[in-house]
């Protein structure tokens, strides 16, 4: 078993707000990226329901995740959530199987 903490965050645009919210947490990518502890960061969008939006993360620990959390780009996160989205659902999973990828 790893340290490896993977996040599941799922949100959902409010009404009217859809292109906003895409900008917006499309700005988060690239500062996140850049963190040290930051394996993988990935947006998505659902193709039947635009105002759905998932990021999947991966983190070298808890410990890593917990720092990104209070990264200035994550503070403005705080301050535009429940004004341009909301924030549905927060999974945090421990990786228990090989980090290694076979590709």
């Amino acid at each position: 078993m790893t340290e490896q903490l993977t996040v599941v965050a799922h949100l959902r645009a409010l009404d009217g707000q859809i292109e906003e919210t895409k900008a917006f947490l499309s700005g988060l990518i690239e500062p996140t990226r850049a963190e040290p502890g930051c394996i993988e960061y990935w947006l998505h969008q659902d193709d039947e329901d635009p105002a759905e939006f998932t990021f999947y993360e991966n983190w070298t620990s808890r410990a890593e995740w917990d720092k990104h959390m209070e990264m200035p780009h994550l503070q403005a996160f705080a301050d535009v959530k429940d004004k341009v989205f909301e924030l549905q659902k927060l999974r945090l999973m421990s990786m228990i199987s090989d980090a290694v990828s076979t590709r």
